[in-house]
């Protein structure tokens, strides 16, 4: 009944359009402080959340666990990396490999790290690993393909479209020329957001000059392929999570272009690989960016980041197949 409320009262504020299938949305317990720009990920089916900014602009360096079981949070408290915004983070065999970001002064050199870290979770352990091989690491995408790490399309002082494959056995970061092999891909972006779906790879939205819509598939480690747009507004800033069947894009803004005014969105897009298809399958009871989304179990959660108002929230939903 809550989910069926939640609905009821998104679409209210979305506006008359529905969603061509309406997956409940859920209310979860909330983080006991609010963060933006922070990463998430997923090992053995506990989500946990890294920095980004607090509710009072301070960047953090902490690190926190939702466990879904029993629908609560848990600080596990400060980590070796610096306090940062929009890190990166990805996850192979039971092992997270995060780092990036920024914080400090736009365009100087050493507010973008390139630090590069490996967390066990099992053990609570922290490893330095070899450093990315440029400073364009604010807002940069990560997800694992086919046991390795692939890292791109970050910011510095413009855009870029490097992609980077990370060797985790001889840790070791090699440049890959991803070639753009449809037109409308884009040259350089950043603020996109991927995730592995099965064996299968897609990034896509972002920004340069505008918000994009663009959806590729990277294939065979070297070239995207184009896929079905993102429908509706394009946008940056949003996050993305797949379960076994499908990817999901939660929230983000919408920018026309740099003289105007910035929309943020609330509706959830699900992307079927195998169809090559989009359908709006929710709408979320807040706009959101900045925000972090993860998959667990066939429930797909988004929450934290920041409205539309930038004020950042500790509110936590999910929706479930």
């Amino acid at each position: 009944m809550a989910g069926t409320c939640i609905m009821v009262f998104a679409l209210m504020l979305y506006g008359c359009q529905k969603p061509d299938f309406e997956l409940a949305v859920h209310e979860c317990a909330s983080m006991p402080v609010g963060r933006a720009c922070a990463a998430a990920f997923v090992v053995n089916d506990k989500a946990y959340v890294f920095g980004g900014r607090d509710s009072v602009g301070a960047t953090c360096n902490d690190l926190w666990l939702y466990t879904p079981s029993s629908n609560s949070w848990v600080s596990i408290g400060a980590t070796p990396l610096k306090p940062r915004l929009h890190p990166a983070a990805c996850v192979h065999n039971g092992k997270v490999y995060l780092g990036l970001g920024f914080d400090g002064k736009y365009g100087r050199d050493t507010c973008y790290h390139r630090d590069w870290w490996e967390f066990t979770p099992s053990t609570q352990t922290w490893r330095q690993l070899a450093d990315y091989p440029n400073n364009y690491t604010d807002r940069a995408t990560a997800f694992a393909a086919d046991g390795e790490l692939y890292v791109g399309y970050g910011f510095f002082w413009n855009y870029r479209r490097d992609m980077f494959r990370y060797n985790i056995a001889d840790n070791r970061w090699d440049s890959i020329d991803v070639e753009v092999a449809f037109h409308g891909f884009p040259t350089r972006s950043f603020g996109g957001t991927g995730c592995s779906c099965g064996n299968r790879h897609f990034m896509g939205t972002g920004y340069y000059r505008r918000s994009l819509n663009w959806w590729g598939e990277l294939v065979d480690g070297s070239h995207w392929e184009q896929r079905a747009d993102v429908p509706g507004r394009s946008r940056t800033l949003a996050a993305s999570a797949a379960t076994e069947r499908y990817v999901y894009l939660t929230g983000g803004i919408h920018y026309g272009g740099v003289n105007t005014n910035g929309e943020v969105l609330q509706d959830i897009r699900r992307y079927d690989p195998e169809k090559d298809k989009w359908h709006w399958v929710a709408v979320m009871p807040q706009r959101l960016l900045n925000h972090v989304c993860f998959a667990i179990k066939g429930k797909v959660y988004w929450g934290l980041g920041e409205d539309d108002n930038w004020h950042v929230s500790n509110k936590l939903h999910c929706i479930e197949e």
